[in-house]
C-alpha cells in the first residue's frame, strides 16, 4: 500500500494504492480523494495527511485475468480536471512499470 499526496491550488489530494494477490493473480486498486489532515496523537509528531471519500477507482487485475482496466466515480464529488490528469498519469506510469 502507498500513499501520494500533491497540493493543487491550496487543496490537498492523494492517489491511495492497494495492490492485494500474488502475481499471477494480483490486483491493484487505484483511489483518488481529497486529502483531510489528522492531527497528530503525540505533540513532537507532525499532523498527517489521509485519504478522503475516494472521488475515482481504478481497478486493474492481473494479466492473467484477462480484464480490462475499470474505472468508477464516485457521482457526488467533483474534482479538478488538472487533478485527475495529475492522478491518471500516477497510475499510467505505476502501470508501465509494474505491467498491468
Amino acid at each position: 500500500m502507498s500513499l501520494l499526496t500533491w497540493e493543487y491550488e491550496g487543496d490537498l489530494f492523494c492517489a491511495l494504492t492497494t495492490e492485494t494477490g500474488t502475481t499471477q493473480s494480483r490486483t491493484t486498486h487505484y483511489e483518488l480523494s481529497e486529502a483531510r489532515t489528522i492531527p497528530a496523537r503525540a505533540h513532537s509528531a507532525p499532523a498527517s495527511p489521509a485519504p478522503g471519500p475516494t472521488a475515482v477507482t481504478v481497478l486493474v487485475h492481473a494479466p492473467t485475468e484477462e480484464k480490462p482496466p475499470e474505472v468508477s466515480f464516485d457521482t457526488t464529488q467533483t474534482l479538478p480536471f488538472a487533478v485527475l490528469q495529475h492522478f491518471m498519469t500516477l497510475v499510467a506510469s505505476h502501470m508501465e512499470n509494474t505491467g498491468p
